[in-house]
């Protein structure tokens, strides 16, 4: 049965604030697994905030929580090995690559080149493949094909796998169980989120018009924009959680992580309504 954790991207304001309070919010609420995002890997490659590992592993230990995966950056031969030394010491097993744009197939051959080097180290070492999550613009169109197509093409299943984020997925004018039916037995994790609505499409409608940061949260065939009261409690707005929950056990997915990007209420009172909400639905491990 697939686990709930929870991305800590959800809470970052209060994470700079105070992150071990946070996290510590967190388990108060229930909650047993969690998943980090540290963009700044290459300085410190552990979930941030400088929190070390034994402050990790205390903190964790009365609640027997884990660090369940862990959204890293840069990810390249050189930082990687670091960072599995750290989230070895806090018993967790899956890197995950958050987010990579693509200035063109040239980039984009390389950069699966890597991941399959970098997935073949955390293999060697004992560690799951590498993980990618994906955003909207992995569905924008190149050479004929959508971004995460070529990405699953030209990597080894053995040392790549992925994590579907559902919303994204949506946010792309996707079916999210279409595509973790599509890419089948290597999604291993997937993000959960509910939108009260959502624009139709979130992407350049022209094969190889590169979206990078600078553009990346536009919309860029209507111009609107994800508003905070778009993002709404598990189970109250238009994803078909108990679908992508029922597909996830289907695919043997490790881990269903809630990510709440914004809300107009306190995300901490956010994201307890989502966790109260998920015990209702079925084939999900609280």
């Amino acid at each position: 049965m697939v686990k709930l954790s929870v991305q800590l991207y959800s809470i970052a304001a209060e994470m700079e604030k105070d992150a071990v309070g946070s996290m510590q919010k967190l388990l108060d609420i229930g909650f047993r697994n969690m998943e980090p995002a540290n963009g700044g890997g290459d300085k410190d490659p552990g979930i941030g905030y400088n929190v070390s590992t034994e402050t990790v592993n205390k903190l964790f230990a009365p609640y027997g929580a884990k660090i369940s995966s862990a959204h890293m950056g840069p990810l390249s031969m050189a930082t990687i090995p670091a960072i599995a030394d750290y989230y070895e010491a806090v018993g967790c097993a899956s890197i995950v690559e958050a987010i990579e744009f693509y200035t063109g197939y040239d980039m984009l051959m390389k950069r699966c080149e890597e991941y399959n080097a970098i997935g073949k180290y955390l293999v060697g070492r004992g560690m799951n493949p590498l993980r990618y999550h994906n955003h909207y613009h992995e569905y924008q169109i190149m050479k004929g094909k959508p971004i995460l197509y070529h990405i699953l093409e030209n990597t080894d299943p053995a040392y790549l796998q992925l994590e579907i984020d559902t919303g994204w997925v949506k946010r792309a004018g996707r079916d999210p169980i279409a595509e973790m039916k599509y890419a089948g037995e290597r999604v291993r994790l997937i993000h959960i989120k509910d939108f009260s609505e959502t624009p139709p499409n979130l992407l350049v409608g022209k094969e190889n018009e590169c979206i990078d940061w600078d553009n990346f949260g536009a919309n860029h065939q209507t111009g609107d924009v994800m508003k905070p009261e778009n993002f709404v409690e598990i189970g109250t707005g238009i994803m078909p959680i108990q679908e992508i929950l029922d597909t996830a056990n289907a695919l043997g997915v490790e881990y269903a992580v809630l990510e709440q990007d914004d809300s107009p209420i306190d995300i901490f009172d956010s994201i307890r309504n989502s966790f109260t909400n998920l015990k209702k639905f079925k084939g999900i491990e609280m």
